[in-house]
């Protein structure tokens, strides 16, 4: 596995990652601030705007211990945040591009990533893949009707649990089979679920055996309280997070914690909840416009150090920084900032510390999908993002770590 490799900088110290990926990329310096962002711009490849995207907010981002970063890469006519985009690497220390295996699930931590095709007769095949020789170890092959609706690769770096479900989402009554895939094993049924649709899965990253992921019921009634649960990868444990009593409802099945990333320590899951009954779809639904609030939910007690959005703040999902502490997301159109929230203190009321400003939002209608996708650098130097949804200047920018955050 490749590890971060210590560069020395002033008085012998190790540099940082983002002042190595300084020397490569131009920027600016934020007159508020004095926080220095970098446009990231891949080198020997015509500049057009909306090239590149950072990917899903459960994603693992960086490789090469942070020097290289998973982007969405636009198909020609398109933007990198179309759904068909293609997925490549870019090298922070060369700004050059490589294609990435067609594997998912994986950084270069895992000696094992997961693949999911199509057969062509039909049904679909979900295999365990060894990232060195590129040898297959395992795989699960499902009727067409069973469609693949969520994995993950468990902390071990070894096996991954994958969902598959069948039935029209929200409409119909469906089936959940979530498979263990472990090398040179056959694929094990762990947890079949009725009634309920499984996706979402993420991993948690301290423990080898247990993963979350989101258990919708179906047909989709008028409101649950939660659908994020807790399994295990031997099927032993399997629950919806019960809440505290404190902690903030929604305000129907639209407006449940759903987006979610763990904090690196495991101890608690981080998502956004609406606490007002949303109509949706309509053809006016914008989701910048409803009552978000930020969650901190204590998966294993069910407090949730819960505060509600300013407005403008929500700007979709949000990431973790590597010391479990702070949450940082960008703000919806009008406040085009990128900010941190202290963890630690959310319980208090909300909290913001502004990183930076970046280039305006222009873009009109539902803005469903507009999201920064933030992913803090694994040395927590910086913090890379989307910005300038769909303008000129609509791309990927990397801002440095303030040193006011610690």
């Amino acid at each position: 596995m490749n590890e971060l490799k210590a560069v020395s900088g002033v008085g012998g110290q190790r540099e940082s990652l983002f002042a190595q990926f300084a020397r490569v990329f131009d920027g600016w310096t934020d007159a508020d601030t004095g926080v220095r962002v970098l446009r990231i711009r891949p080198k020997g490849e015509d500049w057009r705007p909306g090239l590149i995207a950072t990917p899903y907010q459960q994603s693992r981002a960086f490789f090469d211990g942070g020097r290289k970063v998973m982007l969405r890469h636009a198909k020609e006519g398109k933007r990198a945040i179309d759904h068909d985009s293609n997925v490549i690497l870019l090298d922070l220390t060369t700004g050059l591009m490589e294609s990435l295996p067609p594997v998912i699930g994986y950084d270069d931590r895992a000696e094992y990533g997961v693949r999911h095709d199509p057969t062509g007769d039909g049904q679909h095949r979900t295999a365990l893949l060894n990232l060195r020789t590129g040898e297959e170890s395992s795989s699960v092959t499902t009727e067409d009707d069973w469609q693949i609706s969520g994995g993950t690769l468990l902390a071990d770096g070894r096996r991954v649990v994958v969902a598959h479900s069948r039935g029209v989402f929200y409409d119909e009554y469906c089936q959940t089979r979530f498979y263990l895939l472990s090398p040179g094993e056959e694929p094990r049924l762990i947890l079949e679920m009725d009634g309920f649709r499984g996706n979402h899965l993420m991993a948690c990253p301290t423990d080898p055996e247990l993963f979350a992921y989101n258990a919708w019921p179906t047909p989709k009634p008028d409101y649950v309280d939660g659908v994020t649960s807790i399994a295990s990868a031997d099927g032993r444990v399997n629950y919806v997070i019960p809440l505290d009593d404190r902690a903030p409802r929604p305000g129907d099945f639209w407006g449940v914690r759903d987006h979610y990333v763990w904090t690196p320590d495991g101890n608690r899951i981080v998502s956004y909840l609406d606490t007002a009954r949303i109509v949706y779809p309509s053809p006016d639904f914008n989701h910048f416009t409803l009552d978000w609030w930020l969650s901190s939910l204590d998966w294993r007690t069910g407090v949730d150090d819960c505060a509600q959005y300013p407005p403008g703040r929500w700007g979709g999902h949000m990431q973790t920084a590597p010391d479990s502490r702070w949450i940082v997301n960008g703000g919806g159109p009008g406040f085009d900032k990128l900010y941190a929230v202290d963890l630690w203190a959310l319980k208090d009321g909300w909290n913001e510390q502004i990183i930076c400003s970046y280039p305006e939002t222009n873009a009109e209608g539902a803005l469903i999908h507009y999201y920064p996708y933030p992913f803090v650098l694994p040395d927590q130097s910086g913090v890379i993002f989307n910005a300038g949804w769909l303008g000129p200047e609509h791309g990927v920018y990397l801002a440095e770590w303030p040193a006011w955050l610690g």
